[in-house]
């Protein structure tokens, strides 16, 4: 007898924990979706995922506007329960990958083919006054050259040529009053699985360990004195090596 009764509370423990659940989940949506048209002026599906950071739930949805068309998550702070997202970074993204393309294509530094990254760190916008409605603010209007992170793919091997240094150099000096850093990969053949073939090098605002600044490369003659690219050998290890093709000895 005794067990059953055991048995009986646990199921009906569970049950009630499972209703319970159901409810807190359905007013986390409800939650989200009112927050995004609040936000966004759209009324969308939001589909929860367990936050495992933050606690609680996160949320994944999609907008339709044209000027923020995409797939987006927002995220709440447990410390006072304010909901966060992504949009104003993937917009700003956006908006920097397309301007440094056509900037470089103008100028005649970037092919078609070849492709540019930005990266923004999530969270950035929250320390400065923005808008996303009607229009978003700009990245260039938020001092961008603090944070944004730019990647330029060439679709060439590295061959140590005065060419392809003087090529990252027009380019550092084309994007250096907009962004954070600017990463250079170089890699003949793009479409393929063989990344031990591709060298990098990245410049940046301050000084990292093995990097150059970036006001501090202004002639060939600099980029020679810092003789220094990293990639990946066959064993996928990352290596520093000059620019000649030899690695640097540990």
């Amino acid at each position: 007898m005794r067990k059953r009764w055991l048995v009986a509370t646990a199921v009906a423990v569970t049950a009630l924990g499972t209703t319970w659940s159901t409810y807190a989940k359905q007013d986390e949506e409800e939650r989200y979706a009112s927050y995004i048209e609040d936000t966004y002026g759209e009324d969308v599906e939001v589909t929860l995922k367990r936050d495992w950071k933050m606690g609680g739930y996160a949320a994944e949805f999609t907008l339709t506007d044209p000027i923020l068309e995409g797939d987006y998550w927002a995220e709440t702070y447990r410390s006072d329960q304010t909901i966060h997202d992504n949009v104003l970074e993937h917009v700003w993204q956006q908006e920097a990958e397309d301007t440094f393309k056509e900037r470089l294509e103008q100028l005649d530094l970037l092919t078609e083919a070849e492709t540019v990254r930005a990266s923004v760190p999530t969270g950035v916008d929250e320390g400065v006054a923005t808008t996303v409605r009607p229009t978003p603010t700009s990245v260039f209007d938020v001092e961008s050259k603090e944070f944004l992170d730019v990647s330029v793919m060439f679709h060439e091997d590295w061959a140590n040529t005065d060419s392809q240094k003087q090529r990252m150099l027009d380019v550092i000096r084309a994007l250096e009053d907009d962004v954070y850093s600017v990463h250079f990969s170089f890699d003949g053949t793009p479409y393929e699985d063989d990344d031990f073939t591709e060298r990098y090098l990245n410049v940046a605002r301050d000084s990292l360990p093995g990097e150059p600044v970036m006001h501090e490369i202004q002639t060939i003659e600099d980029l020679n004195r810092h003789d220094r690219l990293y990639g990946f050998d066959e064993t996928t290890f990352i290596h520093d090596y000059h620019f000649d093709g030899t690695k640097y000895e540990d």
